[in-house]
């Protein structure tokens, strides 16, 4: 079977954790989709720097492949926030090159709380209250969490509650088949 492919860049470690998680629930679904999960690493600063690392990756991986269906990038909103200038130069290459950037507002962990029952609404103001928040509901969670550990306590479900207020997981998971 011939598979669709997206391409995920992430923000660390955690992303790369959520986005294999993903992949199970692609093949658990028997979505003929194949994500390529790309961690920019340590050292690629602020959403800018990242986004023009996926768009260095992007052209060298689509040297040796067929180009990706859809382009996304999992990036905390928060470091935007430090620099708008820099923000909006971000958004709009990443415009220009078809990569729709999936904002976690304002960190990975929030995104994570949201996924929780109950708990879709609560918006941490930073990243700090974020971890307190879902480390009071999730008491084992450790940073960064690989996709075994993110699916000892997500599940479909979660992922669909928590896009139905995240407009760009949202996008992502139409994109993917999810929903």
């Amino acid at each position: 079977m011939l598979r669709r492919p997206i391409y995920i860049g992430c923000e660390g470690a955690s992303e790369v954790g959520y986005a294999s998680f993903l992949q199970d629930l692609i093949r658990e679904a028997n979505l003929a989709v194949h994500l390529q999960i790309d961690e920019f690493g340590p050292g690629t600063g602020d959403p800018l720097s990242r986004i023009q690392m996926a768009v260095l990756r992007l052209k060298r991986l689509e040297k040796t492949r067929t180009a990706f269906a859809e382009r996304f990038a999992l990036l905390d909103s928060d470091q935007a926030e430090q620099d708008p200038e820099r923000a909006r130069l971000a958004r709009n290459l990443a415009a220009d090159h078809d990569i729709v950037i999936v904002w976690q507002r304002p960190c990975f962990e929030a995104v994570i709380l949201r996924h929780l029952m109950g708990k879709t609404a609560n918006r941490p103001p930073d990243s700090a209250a974020a971890i307190r928040a879902l480390e009071k509901e999730w008491p084992e969670y450790r940073k960064p969490m690989s996709r075994a550990d993110l699916a000892r306590r997500l599940d479909r479900d979660g992922v669909l509650r928590a896009s139905s207020v995240e407009a760009e997981l949202r996008d992502l998971l139409r994109s993917v088949g999810l929903l």
